[in-house]
């Protein structure tokens, strides 16, 4: 992940069903900023890379010395935020989003500096959908599509079990809780896959 700040501006996600789905549905668009990592049960099966959990995505992250503030956009805890201050050192600014539906991202509006990275912390394809409409509106953008991967990392919420994690199938294990959106999702996005 830490060769991503090679590039001025970026947006790095996850590559998983859900997102394909979206994309596929032209409602994420792939541009030269837009850099994937191997992620859910598609990468399992159709991707010749090793997968990467979000959570380990961030726990193997090292900002740049240049980068002097984080902005964490969406939800973020007590325990993640203090996670952050511990692992990174820089100001920690948070802009909670309320619940949203995809129209209303539209009218959020985010300023970034050249020295700030940006972490969006809602699901996907919430969190594509914003990152791509906050790198319209700066000049400058490090932006990283995190969903709920810096909850685990931080220890918030408990880590996945090895064998689902070694199967692919950390989906199953997240069914446990927010059950009928999490259904739903799944149900829709493979639907339009």
């Amino acid at each position: 992940p830490n060769n991503i700040f090679k590039k001025e501006n970026f947006i790095l996600s996850a590559l998983n069903l859900a997102f394909l789905s979206y994309y596929f549905d032209k409602k994420i668009e792939f541009s030269h900023d837009l850099v994937v990592w191997p992620d859910g049960i598609f990468s399992k099966f159709f991707v010749v890379s090793k997968k990467i959990p979000g959570s380990q995505l961030i726990n193997q992250l090292k900002l740049k010395n240049s980068i002097n503030e984080l902005i964490v956009v969406g939800n973020l805890g007590k325990i993640s935020k203090n996670f952050l201050k511990k692992k990174f050192k820089i100001k920690i600014i948070h802009i909670k989003i309320p619940l949203i539906d995809e129209k209303s991202i539209q009218n959020i509006s985010i300023r970034l500096k050249k020295k700030s990275i940006c972490l969006i912390t809602l699901p996907t394809p919430k969190q594509e959908l914003l990152a791509q409409k906050i790198s319209e509106q700066n000049n400058f953008f490090k932006i990283i599509c995190i969903g709920g991967g810096l909850d685990i990392a931080s220890g918030f919420i408990q880590e996945c079990p090895k064998f689902l994690k070694f199967l692919g199938l950390e989906f199953i294990w997240r069914l446990r809780t927010d059950t009928l959106r999490r259904i739903l999702r799944l149900i829709k996005t493979f639907i339009k896959f």
